[in-house]
């Protein structure tokens, strides 16, 4: 979130979302400034979620799908696969996304609320599904798969200065 630093200095409730392979962590911010009590790692990713995934599919279709099947049917390009695994694959990442954001907000951190700020990978593969989730308001991606490197870059050199 340190890249977009500035523009979140007015914003009253930002939260940054970090979806990773095994965890998802999130931080709120007011008016730029971490507040710690609402910063944590759940063991919610896209890897875990694969996993599963692909454990639903062998057991009810007995299809061994892999990462990149799964990779496939997100990116919209589902004709490769039988129409029940494409239904099946979207509505568990529905309901992935769904309880995500749940637990969010089960932390105390209400994402229709607060500016949500979608960092990482995993946000980036799951944006589709984030956009049409009911649980947001405003929002913004950081599909710079190098944001959280500038970010440690951009704290590293104010701590160097003494800001």
């Amino acid at each position: 979130m340190m890249t977009i630093g500035q523009d979140i200095m007015q914003v009253p409730k930002a939260v940054g979302i970090d979806i990773g392979g095994f965890t998802t962590d999130y931080l709120l911010m007011r008016k730029g400034k971490p507040d710690m009590g609402y910063c944590d790692s759940l063991e919610k990713g896209v890897i875990t979620m694969y996993n599963q995934i692909i454990s639903s599919v062998n057991s009810e279709y007995d299809m061994l799908l892999e990462d990149a099947d799964i990779d496939s049917i997100l990116a919209g390009n589902t004709q490769y696969y039988d129409g029940s695994v494409v239904h099946m694959t979207e509505s568990m990442v529905h309901d992935f996304v769904t309880d995500l954001l749940n637990s969010i907000r089960e932390r105390g951190i209400d994402t229709k609320t607060s500016y949500t700020v979608f960092i990482g990978g995993g946000a980036v593969l799951l944006k589709k599904f984030l956009e049409k989730s009911d649980r947001l308001g405003k929002y913004l991606f950081i599909e710079d798969l190098k944001a959280n490197v500038r970010g440690y870059d951009l704290l590293y050199r104010a701590y160097e200065n003494g800001k």
